[in-house]
């Protein structure tokens, strides 16, 4: 029993050498690499903390240059994502932002307001706001998911050269047809739905078109605005997990993957 048990023991500190001898080897790989921003980001906590050096500002500005509606679609041209589809994407949520100001616009209360020619304050119009904002967000979301071939392509990248890599390659770039499909038969059908909408809404609330436009504007300008914010917190979360003093304290890694939540693609 006793040489069992040393035999178990042997063999489990074994393979916890070789976990950690892997580890080793990628990460001394990745130092001979220039990684990219994208590689930089997406990297594991412990190799983070050894070859992530950059500053403040330059992961703040590398993950607004991905997750800033605006930004990725016109500044971002060497991120392997397609330009026609980023456009697709940008135009379809500044068309979900006037349809769901078109929708409180219909409600009840609303139109009795509107008609009345009563005009409702800010703080009136926060709910409103909000409410936009999350439905924006969560529809972003699955357009970035259908439509963002980045992740697929630094996929490829990472396939080490052994048999059977150019099956894998084949099955990702299938993957990606086909969420491509998905993703212009699922735009195409919203774009249907939203010009029918909003041409409607203009048609039947044609005293009401002004603020109508000018509330789309101003709830578009908030979506904007708000990856500032968000993608600050976060970037302060990234840089002062991989502080000196806290990488030696459990709550670094923590801290860490906190930070890499709220980034989903």
């Amino acid at each position: 029993m006793e040489k069992k048990t040393e035999k178990t023991g042997i063999e489990k500190t074994k393979k916890i050498e070789l976990v950690k001898n892997k580890q080793n080897k990628n990460t001394e790989i990745k130092k001979k690499k220039n990684l990219d921003n994208y590689e930089l980001n997406n990297l594991e906590y412990a190799e983070a903390c050894e070859l992530d050096k950059r500053s403040f500002c330059t992961t703040y500005w590398s993950v607004l240059m991905r997750e800033h509606l605006a930004l990725v679609t016109f500044f971002a041209w060497k991120d392997y994502n397609l330009f026609y589809v980023k456009l697709d994407k940008f135009l379809i949520l500044l068309c979900t932002d006037m349809t769901m100001n078109g929708l409180f616009f219909i409600h009840e209360s609303m139109h009795k307001k509107y008609t009345v020619g009563e005009d409702f304050t800010f703080v009136q119009k926060i709910p409103q706001l909000l409410f936009t904002l999350v439905v924006a967000h969560i529809l972003e979301v699955i357009l970035c998911y259908l439509g963002m071939t980045d992740t697929h392509v630094y996929e490829i990248k990472e396939l080490p050269n052994e048999k059977g890599k150019g099956e894998k390659i084949m099955d990702i770039l299938d993957k990606i047809k086909r969420k491509l499909v998905a993703f212009f038969v699922f735009t195409f059908l919203l774009f249907l739905f939203y010009w029918y909408f909003i041409s409607a809404f203009c048609a039947v609330y044609q005293n009401t078109q002004k603020i109508f436009l000018r509330d789309s504007l101003i709830s578009f300008l908030t979506s904007m605005i708000d990856p500032f914010i968000i993608y600050g917190f976060t970037t302060i979360l990234r840089t002062i997990s991989l502080c000196f003093c806290c990488r030696k304290r459990c709550y670094g890694g923590c801290l860490y993957k906190l930070s890499d939540l709220i980034p989903i693609f």
